[in-house]
């Protein structure tokens, strides 16, 4: 049986386009949000604990990853992921 997979957005916002080389791009990703995160972090290297997961966040069509995640929703062909750094300012 084949795992399902969604044909997802990925945007990485300034600093973090390092990892992917570029600003945006469309993969086959697992329907399982956590998954899809996953399957990001690891084929692109992203440092995400103890690192990232500090200074950068996760949407999902805008939503908050985690928000996205408790309510259950699963991902579908052409939703959106973006990778986005917090900014600092004062």
């Amino acid at each position: 049986m084949t795992a399902k997979t969604a044909s997802v957005h990925l945007r990485f916002i300034t600093l973090m386009q390092r990892y992917s080389g570029k600003r945006d791009m469309d993969l086959d990703l697992p329907i399982n949000p956590e998954a899809a995160i996953a399957a990001v972090i690891d084929r692109f290297n992203i440092p995400w604990k103890d690192y990232l997961e500090k200074s950068a966040r996760i949407f999902i069509n805008k939503e908050f990853a985690e928000s996205f995640i408790k309510s259950g929703k699963i991902l579908k062909d052409g939703d959106l992921i973006s990778f986005i750094p917090i900014s600092g300012g004062g």
